[in-house]
């Protein structure tokens, strides 16, 4: 009797446990960086009622990065105001993603990192309560390299490959503010960056690795926007950073794609050449183009411009070319792009190709 006695008594104790663990609206954490809670699916319902002793905590994982939208509806419960005292979701780390206060009625948007995270609804020890019903959907952002909340793509050391002439689709998360991306330019030349955004605020910086040259293109709007920048051969960082609302302080988050091309600095035409006999001159123009800064003018006894060669450069298309000696002479001009310094290194001049060859002869 004493042996059935005691085995009647185990068999309760471990009923009440099972039944207590299915009633109860929390689970604990199975091991070390998973997170807490009943594992929510995407579509399904949840339900509860919120008090100064409860506190509601879910699951959930991504496999990619992607939107969580929560939809939530709130009914009166009997106390002080009708709203949940907070809200928040947590990375498997235990670390804030996304916090917010009395909330009632609302459907919260949320661009997250792949990643384990935790979403817990209620203040422990808060005053606010109310009966709440939520339904969680998923979107993918489609990202051509998803990122983890765990691994992301934020340092200059861990930067994405890019080459030129490839379209990247990104995202900037609650949890992650940047993206970098390692470009090698072969020549001083123009880049064409197109960019198609939905943040309200998207800056992009590029950064080549000795620090000489950084570009940054700030407050872009949602939409397709194209930029043309100026880059000498290197290596470069692009940056896209979300902005920052400072009425919440959270950052700016959404989707972004970009796709680039490049633009040779234009090769100038030889539009006119004049010689004055009289004066020993020349004048030389050229055709304008709008993305030269400048043009340098040569001429030279010889076709390899080696013999009495003089060289004169200027913002403008015309130059003339002065105490020349009586005989032929051949003319070449090429465009020029300035980088000013601004005092602290001697500015900087790139060219292009030189122009086709001109004769000119002075009697």
């Amino acid at each position: 009797m004493m042996k059935n006695k005691s085995l009647w008594k185990g068999l309760i104790v471990m009923l009440a446990a099972a039944f207590v663990m299915l009633v109860m609206p929390v689970q604990k954490a199975s091991a070390a960086g998973t997170t807490e809670g009943p594992k929510l699916k995407w579509g399904s319902s949840y339900s509860g009622s919120t008090e100064t002793s409860k506190c509601y905590k879910y699951a959930f994982s991504l496999k990619q990065s992607g939107n969580v939208t929560f939809v939530f509806q709130v009914s009166d419960a009997g106390y002080a105001f009708t709203s949940m005292g907070k809200i928040t979701v947590l990375d498997e780390t235990g670390k804030e993603v996304y916090k917010i206060y009395n909330v009632g009625d609302c459907s919260l948007s949320l661009d997250l990192l792949a990643g384990n995270y935790t979403l817990r609804i209620g203040m422990e020890g808060g005053m606010d309560g109310c009966n709440f019903t939520f339904t969680p959907s998923f979107k993918p952002s489609k990202e051509t390299k998803s990122e983890h909340a765990m691994a992301k793509n934020n340092e200059m050391g861990t930067a994405t490959s890019y080459k030129i002439g490839k379209s990247v689709k990104g995202q900037l998360a609650l949890n992650d503010d940047i993206d970098i991306y390692k470009m090698r330019v072969t020549k001083s030349q123009y880049l064409n960056l197109t960019v198609s955004s939905k943040l309200r605020e998207l800056n992009i910086n590029l950064v080549n690795t000795s620090g000489s040259r950084n570009v940054s293109i700030s407050d872009i709007e949602a939409g397709l926007h194209k930029y043309r920048v100026f880059l000498p051969k290197g290596t470069y960082y692009v940056k896209f950073r979300g902005g920052v609302n400072y009425a919440t302080d959270y950052h700016y988050t959404g989707k972004y794609s970009f796709r680039t091309s490049v633009t040779a600095i234009p090769k100038p035409t030889i539009t006119k050449t004049k010689p004055d006999n009289k004066y020993k001159t020349m004048y030389i123009r050229c055709k304008k183009n709008s993305l030269a800064d400048g043009y340098q003018f040569q001429i030279a006894r010889d076709k390899k411009f080696k013999k009495g060669k003089k060289t004169k450069q200027d913002e403008y298309t015309g130059m003339y070319m002065v105490d020349l000696k009586k005989g032929t002479y051949y003319v070449r001009v090429r465009s020029y792009v300035k980088i000013d310094n601004y005092g602290s290194t001697p500015d900087e001049y790139y060219y292009s190709s030189w122009s086709k060859v001109k004769t000119v002869k002075i009697k």
